[in-house]
């Protein structure tokens, strides 16, 4: 994996060609092509670390050598970009990101389709880096540009479907961000058909958005039409298989519906390509009632139980092992955890009981 990872990086960086370094003093211009050439060999023997130290090196350097606002420079910012990005130090990646834009804005270079993949890693990014609203602001710049190109329908629909992402999780604004995710549903629909596996993504984000407008019928219809094109198109056990199984116990509990709920609690559980964990995370979980006195006396704590599983993924027999401040907590844990769904064990093609199964209760009082 981190073999193909360096092969595809090798396709993003920018090559330094010889004709920029005409003019450039030649002890520099020499020191310059020297750290190039062992940042380039350092990414062939998978020495990251080594490929991190020459790009810092050429980055310092280069406006130095030909300025800040050099095509040298981007190129340096772009690939110390790239080795951050890697080595998940991303909020340099960001900033490195943005610097390089920032230097090709001011070089005046085309704004192609080159230049709108640079503005698509720039807000990657920005997500993982937590810089929300600038990934949401960057999203809308890259699916201006991306139409002002005339991108093909199916690209477009990635950039729409993004950007309808980047306002539900930034803003919550399930409303506004369902008319991208429409828009993208449409051209993925045109470009590929209703059954393809890039239509069921964006319908299921579709899906996750009407829960949040607590349309949750309409997302139980929506999770189920996934489900059926993830299985036409997918293995068995496939990770978005199971998710939106999760998502359909979650869905159902809302709507008070338990035994459609248990029916995809156990099609995780035959479908699941691991054994039971004792610390394995719930399908579906409620958030626990703080309890009064505890507000009133600005009281935190924590209860971690261990419980049993059943053949129907419901919550059994459960048991405080420790905690902080139980006397105060313990039934209002208790209460949230026995509305716990889980994914049954299978043994020997049977679903079976599940002893000694952990889960952590917190109760942490608000930060205003």
């Amino acid at each position: 994996m981190l073999r193909l990872f360096i092969i595809i990086l090798g396709m993003f960086i920018i090559l330094m060609p010889s004709s920029v370094f005409a003019n450039e003093d030649a002890g520099k211009k020499a020191q310059v092509i020297s750290l190039y050439k062992s940042y380039r060999a350092s990414l062939k023997e998978e020495d990251n670390q080594a490929a991190l130290k020459y790009a810092k090196q050429m980055y310092e350097l280069t406006p130095k050598v030909y300025g800040k606002i050099s095509n040298p420079h981007a190129t340096a910012a772009f690939n110390l970009a790239q080795m951050s990005e890697l080595l998940y130090i991303r909020e340099d990646a960001a900033a490195l990101y943005r610097e390089h834009i920032d230097i090709l804005d001011a070089l005046n270079v085309p704004k192609d389709e080159k230049y709108l993949g640079k503005l698509r890693l720039l807000t990657k990014a920005y997500m993982r880096g937590d810089y929300y609203k600038k990934a949401a602001k960057n999203g809308r710049k890259e699916l201006k540009l991306a139409k002002a190109l005339n991108i093909q329908d199916e690209i477009l629909a990635e950039y729409e479907l993004a950007l309808g992402i980047y306002n539900y999780r930034i803003y919550g604004k399930a409303g506004k961000a369902k008319k991208r995710v429409n828009k993208a549903i449409k051209l993925f629909s045109a470009s590929y058909g209703e059954h393809h596996i890039k239509t069921a993504k964006a319908l299921f984000w579709r899906a996750k958005l009407s829960m949040g407008l607590n349309k949750n019928r309409k997302a139980a219809e929506e999770f189920e039409n996934v489900l059926e094109i993830y299985n036409e198109n997918l293995d068995p056990g496939h990770g978005s298989i199971l998710q939106t199984h999760a998502f359909l116990v979650n869905t159902y509990e809302k709507l008070g519906e338990k035994e459609k709920s248990t029916e995809h609690c156990i099609a995780v559980a035959k479908e699941r390509p691991v054994g039971f964990e004792r610390e394995i995370e719930p399908l579906y979980k409620v958030i626990p009632v703080y309890p009064h006195s505890a507000e009133r006396s600005q009281s935190e704590g924590y209860i971690i139980a261990e419980f049993i599983v059943d053949e129907f993924g419901q919550v059994k027999d459960i048991k405080t092992l420790e905690g902080e401040n139980v006397k105060t907590f313990e039934k209002a844990a208790h209460e949230a955890l026995s509305k716990f769904r889980y994914a049954p064990s299978i043994k020997d093609g049977e679903r079976v009981k599940t002893e000694g199964v952990l889960h952590k209760v917190t109760f942490k009082m608000e930060r205003r």
